[in-house]
């Protein structure tokens, strides 16, 4: 947010130079990102009239200026701005002056004619990065008045970083009133007269508020006989300062006040209004209306609407609509001032992709106890600068109002928590510096009135967390940490998650790190089966986290797909977090660790060129899997084929141990790898730490003395058969002597007939007393053999 400081100076004395400021600032909680300055002393630049135009004879989008620049002597100017016209006051810089921007003008010939200098757009003053035209002056400025005593000298403008939580701060008052606290000076708030018609508004607008939710309070104010025309000077600088464009005097003065004071304002040409009530209401679903930048918006009942007789004229907290906004030729204005739910604003603002500088503040909260107050400041200017008349009152609809917040606090709680002696009278003048009131105090503590535009002070910890900000962050002293062992505390949860950390590192992954809120449409694609367990917050910051995460593979998956935007084409990362599901007790929480891999992780340096096919993707990750399963003493885990729309169809299982679900695993579906531009498979695997078994005592078995025999046999079957199915098979023929078995390569291909593949086993028979013969071996294979093709009609191609 940019902060003009010759605006803050309107409201309290500041004799500190930049730097200090910026500290301050700083320490008070508002970061200072930068310290730019804008414009210059425009030395040689003058105020200069368009006295004549005509067309470039060599170039179509050129015209000449004949312009008058106090000198007495006509200069023709080579000009392509398309606003330039007869008449028109505007800046003027001769040959020979270096601009703000560093360009030093020359004598030169533009298209074959001699430009004795240049008009300026905003951007060549160094006032703000517009250049859509040459400046458009107050017609009463005289030709060849210096530049500087217009636009002013050189302008300091911070640049300010606000938290989430204090959007009271979202103004250049908000910022001064935290200045003035940090600094124990007055603050100055801006008068606000007006001079009423006779006629009363209440005659010629009323308000009816259908979602008293939605909007808590509207008011109204009618102000006739407005002529529409360029704002003040000193006003479309400083809109300028803060990067808003000047449009004219109605608008500028809505812009300038939102500006000053945090509260967005509209106003409409109450003439284009059907009928003379203004209805708060929601959107018909599907209802279409065109916002002020000629869009047409289409609107769900979701959306909150401002509406007349007949349609809806504003999207609510957003943006005003075309159809009633202020015109050239607008007399009769209504001026509204209201207050939205925060909530609402930030979904409609996000779902229809409109981020207005009104929607921000809204967003994070406005002093909804300010409104009036803003409304009167905005009518007494359009007074002053408009000529408008202000009819009697104003139209005040106030569903929603609040008793005052009352916190309670304890004078040692906060000298404690801060750990600094602070005497009493010096937090109460705190307090009172942040413009909070007494309704109790005493020797132990005290109660007080919390202001409506600190509604982020709820608790006792956040008036401590005020005082220590007062009273300097610098002064708290630093203490070395200490640590206490706590001989009968159970650390072994921290030790088995850091064991289980360090084996999986070591098997060549990653760690990543998310936050635990995420943004539903995420979860809702990714994990879409625990969409009904799903915690939202009430009041969420983003819609980027507006949701508790009910599992790790959507952020897995975010991860790998920001790393490969990036040019990160083989990767192997895993995360252990903690994932939330609703229940009907609250919220239960399960701890989880999430594998991703993405490209040829799984081969030797010279073999990477190669594209990775969905098989070796799967079968990779599974291998994995399986290894961390079996380093947590998980040996006989079953993978069951599972039908998900967040994985490609045939590419993703379900782990079980029996009958306990252990997580699931699958390459992520090919529609949701193009939205992220991904060419080839993302292997994705969640488990479920909370539910494995208690790691049971390694049991020592000794080295085997006598000699293995291996056997492999290909089958051909049908290709809905699973590799656990085979598994089960082979176990019902399997003797004492099978000690392992292990499919090493699965095939499918036009020659073995449709929907049939090949899957090749190798067997190991080992006796631990005898060396078994090549008899032996061929008995105990071919009963294993013979109940494959029994059971599951398999055909033997291949043995070895």
């Amino acid at each position: 947010m940019l902060i003009p400081l010759s605006w803050l100076k309107d409201y309290i004395e500041l004799h500190e130079d930049v730097d200090a400021l910026r500290e301050l600032l700083t320490f008070s909680g508002l970061e200072v990102e930068a310290v730019e300055t804008h414009g210059s002393d425009f030395e040689q630049i003058v105020v200069a009239e368009i006295t004549a135009i005509s067309p470039h004879p060599n170039a179509d989008k050129l015209t000449l200026c004949t312009i008058e620049d106090g000198s007495g002597v006509p200069q023709t100017v080579v000009c392509g701005a398309p606003n330039v016209r007869v008449g028109m006051k505007t800046i003027f810089a001769p040959v020979g002056v270096t601009l703000p921007n560093g360009l030093t003008l020359k004598k030169a010939k533009i298209r074959g004619v001699e430009s004795l200098g240049m008009l300026c757009a905003e951007d060549e003053l160094g006032l703000s990065k517009a250049h859509d035209g040459i400046m458009d002056l107050a017609a009463d400025l005289s030709p060849g008045t210096p530049a500087v005593d217009v636009l002013g000298g050189p302008e300091i403008v911070f640049d300010l970083e606000v938290t989430p939580n204090r959007p009271d701060c979202l103004s250049v008052i908000g910022v001064a009133r935290e200045l003035a606290a940090i600094t124990g000076r007055e603050l100055k708030l801006p008068e606000t007269p007006l001079r009423e018609g006779r006629e009363s508004t209440a005659d010629r607008a009323k308000v009816r508020i259908d979602d008293p939710e939605a909007c808590p309070r509207y008011t109204a104010r009618v102000l006739t006989g407005a002529h529409v025309g360029p704002s003040p000077d000193w006003m479309q600088k400083r809109l300028r300062l803060c990067g808003i464009r000047p449009i004219n005097n109605l608008v500028d003065i809505t812009n300038y006040v939102m500006l000053e004071t945090g509260q967005p304002l509209h106003a409409f040409d109450q003439s284009l209004l059907h009928g003379d009530t203004v209805i708060v209401r929601r959107a018909a679903e599907g209802e279409v209306m065109q916002t002020l930048d000629d869009k047409p918006r289409k609107l769900s009942a979701e959306h909150l609407v401002i509406a007349d007789a007949g349609r809806a004229v504003a999207v609510a907290g957003v943006m005003g609509g075309a159809d009633s906004e202020i015109r050239d030729n607008t007399t009769t204005v209504l001026l509204e001032s209201a207050a939205f739910q925060s909530s609402r604003v930030r979904a409609t603002a996000k779902s229809l992709g409109m981020h207005t500088d009104s929607s921000y503040r809204f967003a994070r909260g406005c002093d909804m106890n300010n409104v009036e107050w803003v409304s009167r400041r905005a009518a007494s200017l359009m007074q002053q600068h408009a000529g408008a008349t202000p009819l009697k009152g104003v139209v005040d609809v106030w569903p929603g109002e609040r008793s005052p917040v009352q916190v309670s606090c304890r004078w040692k709680k906060i000298t404690d928590l801060i750990g600094v002696d602070i005497p009493v009278d010096t937090m109460r003048g705190y307090f009172h510096r942040l413009g909070l009131k007494d309704v109790e105090s005493s020797d132990e503590g005290c109660t007080l009135e919390i202001p409506s535009f600190r509604d982020d002070l709820r608790r006792e910890v956040d008036l401590i967390e005020e005082i220590a900000r007062l009273n300097g962050l610098d002064k708290i002293p630093a203490r070395d940490p200490i640590g206490r062992i706590v001989p009968t505390a159970n650390d072994r949860p921290t030790r088995r998650l850091m064991n289980l950390w360090s084996r999986v590192a070591a098997m060549g992954f990653n760690e990543i790190m998310n936050y635990s809120l995420t943004a539903p449409e995420s979860l809702n694609a990714l994990d879409p089966n625990a969409a009904a367990r799903q915690e939202h917050l009430p009041n969420p910051i983003s819609q980027d986290q507006a949701v508790l995460r009910t599992s790790l593979i959507p952020q897995m998956a975010e991860t790998l797909a920001r790393n490969y935007a990036r040019q990160n084409h083989e990767l192997s990362l895993f995360e252990i977090g903690t994932i939330f599901l609703k229940a009907e007790t609250g919220v239960e929480e399960q701890t989880r660790i999430a594998f991703g891999q993405l490209g040829p992780v799984h081969r030797p340096a010279l073999d990477k060129q190669r594209p990775v096919s969905d098989t070796e993707a799967f079968y990779g990750l599974k291998g994995v899997v399986e290894t961390f399963l079996k380093s947590e003493g998980v040996h006989e885990v079953t993978f069951i084929p599972l039908e998900d729309k967040s994985f490609a169809p045939g590419q993703a299982a379900d782990i079980l141990l029996g009958k306990t679900h252990l997580g699931r695993i699958g390459l992520l579906a090919r529609e949701l790898r193009e939205d992220w531009k991904i060419h080839e498979p993302v292997a994705l695997a969640e488990i479920i730490l909370d539910v494995l078994p208690k790691r049971k005592t390694p049991v020592m078995k000794p080295v085997p003395t006598m000699p293995a025999t291996a056997r492999d046999t290909a089958l051909i079957l049908d290709r809905a058969v699973t590799h656990a199915e085979i598994l089960a098979c082979i176990q019902k023929a399997a003797p004492y002597e099978l000690e392992d078995v292990q499919l090493f390569d699965v095939f499918e291909g036009k020659k073995l007939g449709e929907n049939r593949k090949s899957m090749a086993y190798r067997f190991t028979y080992r006796n631990p007393k005898k060396t078994l013969t090549d008899k032996a071996v061929e008995k105990f294979h071919g009963k294993i053999e013979a109940r494959l093709m029994q059971d599951l009609g398999a055909e033997i191609v291949g043995r070895g």
